[in-house]
């Protein structure tokens, strides 16, 4: 006989008390600390390979609906000429460039935040979040000034062909206004990357894609009574959309996220954090700015033979990029995992993290190579159904598709970098790939001795096979096996 029986106000007790211990059980397990510990258990001493997988399937996801973005553009705007397709083509260089100035210093609070969240020092990794977000908020409202008020002197400058020039001067000056609002979004992914939830943000990125899947024909054609904007509205869209990820990535932070919570008097920037910040972050600022001009310079390359040139190699790297996302994905969860190993000095399990990412990345970039290989003309012509264009395409295709998988290496090697926050040597391999290789022999093939478009192929193709094998030699180093908090 049940001892409630004795009493029914003991009883009625008694149930209330179990229900309300059920209801405690159950937020205990929802709790963001209990979380949070789960998160950070599985990541410093789960098994390797599943945890890596764990980590960067969602970012796979979020960096193909990333690339949607380019590529639902691309196939809108392909359908009014190759000019308006160009637009974007040459546009985003410059603004990468723009995002690289200001936001180069992203890996190095990555790199704080998550070797704190791995030490279990969550009220640092919390406070050194804070400081990221106020810092760019601080450097999207000047970039957005800067970028706007000079992007058609500079788009000028890298010899765009004149009859994209003008589209390309909308399309930029459109993205530069919205520049504040999207790169808080670019805030949050980071640091929830950093603590180990790569699944929220994937959601958000979902919902943004096809809010711009949705916009992107709206704005461009001037369906259902919008006017008719063509690449500003390609843009308009962008934007928006973008903004989702921004407004629900800040409500979360601001709220409180598996034990981050971002606080306004945090955003006064602090000395010790300027200092790690600048530390880390100023070799990976000027990798980031110096790659984001050299592309730059090298679209004022490639804009030399024209548009067809132009249309080519856009449709070119933006199929390439389907099959670099495995490689961004794999980039980041490498990055989390070294972070925290880190911080946590498990050195040992961090250089296994390291050998597990390069070995998987080449493998599945070598045979993602030889799909594109194969099938590079039909893919080339999904976009823009030109001939010339097409057989110009699927010759840029068939001698780059070869050194992806060695800029897969050097990928895992900024991981590394990032991860560890030992940046220098990486920066410095990264700015040989670029400058001395990429340019300097597309200058040479191209320009010097002649080869037209086919030495710039060639050129790219070689920067990657160095720039792979060098990454190599730096990571069995092991001179990265060090903590920077």
């Amino acid at each position: 006989m049940s001892v409630y029986l004795l009493d029914p106000n003991i009883e009625k007790a008694c149930r209330s008390y179990e229900v309300k211990k059920s209801f405690l059980e159950a937020a205990i397990a929802m709790d963001p600390d209990d979380r949070r510990t789960r998160y950070r258990r599985r990541i410093v001493e789960g098994n390797i390979l599943k945890t890596m997988v764990w980590l960067a399937w969602p970012i796979l996801v979020a960096n193909l609906v990333n690339i949607s973005y380019n590529l639902v553009d691309a196939f809108w705007l392909g359908k009014i000429g190759k000019e308006t397709f160009g637009a974007p083509t040459v546009s985003w260089p410059l603004i990468n460039l723009m995002y690289s100035i200001g936001y180069g210093y992203a890996g190095a609070a990555i790199s704080l935040i998550s070797q704190y969240y791995g030490a279990g020092d969550y009220e640092m990794a919390e406070k050194s979040a804070s400081q990221f977000i106020g810092y760019s908020i601080y450097m999207a409202l000047v970039l957005c000034a800067f970028g706007y008020a000079f992007s058609p002197h500079l788009l000028y400058l890298m010899g765009v062909p004149p009859d994209i020039y003008g589209l390309a001067v909308e399309y930029t000056r459109t993205i530069f206004l919205g520049l504040p609002i999207v790169l808080l979004g670019y805030a949050y992914i980071a640091i929830s990357n950093s603590i180990g939830d790569t699944r929220t943000p994937t959601i958000l990125n979902i919902t943004s894609s096809t809010v711009n899947i949705i916009l992107d024909p709206i704005m461009i054609f001037g369906l259902y009574g919008f006017p008719a904007m063509g690449v500003v509205g390609a843009a308009i869209a962008t934007v928006i959309s973008r903004a989702i990820v921004s407004v629900a990535g800040g409500y979360l932070l601001f709220r409180g996220y598996l034990g981050i919570r971002i606080r306004v008097k945090y955003f006064k920037l602090e000395g010790w954090w300027l200092r790690k910040i600048f530390s880390i972050g100023t070799p990976l600022a000027i990798q980031r700015s110096s790659n984001s001009l050299g592309f730059t310079i090298m679209m004022s390359i490639v804009s030399r033979f024209g548009s067809v040139v132009v249309a080519a190699y856009g449709v070119a790297i933006r199929i390439i990029d389907v099959l670099t996302a495995i490689t961004g994905a794999l980039q980041r969860s490498t990055s989390i995992m070294i972070g925290q190993n880190v911080g946590a000095e498990k050195y040992d399990r961090a250089w296994r993290i390291a050998k597990t990412a390069l070995l998987s990345v080449f493998i599945i970039l070598l045979l993602g190579s030889i799909v594109l290989f194969v099938y590079r003309s039909h893919l080339v012509s999904a976009f823009i159904s030109e001939p010339e264009v097409i057989a110009e395409g699927s010759k840029i295709m068939s001698i780059f598709t070869w050194s992806i998988p060695f800029f897969g290496l050097f990928f895992i090697a900024g991981a590394i970098a990032i991860g560890s926050g030992h940046t220098r040597f990486f920066a410095i391999i990264s700015i040989i790939r670029l400058w001395a290789l990429r340019i300097g022999l597309s200058i040479l093939f191209a320009l010097i001795m002649g080869w037209g478009s086919t030495g710039i192929y060639i050129a790219m193709a070689l920067s990657n096979i160095v720039a792979g094998l060098l990454s190599i030699i730096w990571a069995i180093s092991k001179r990265w096996l060090k903590r920077v908090i």
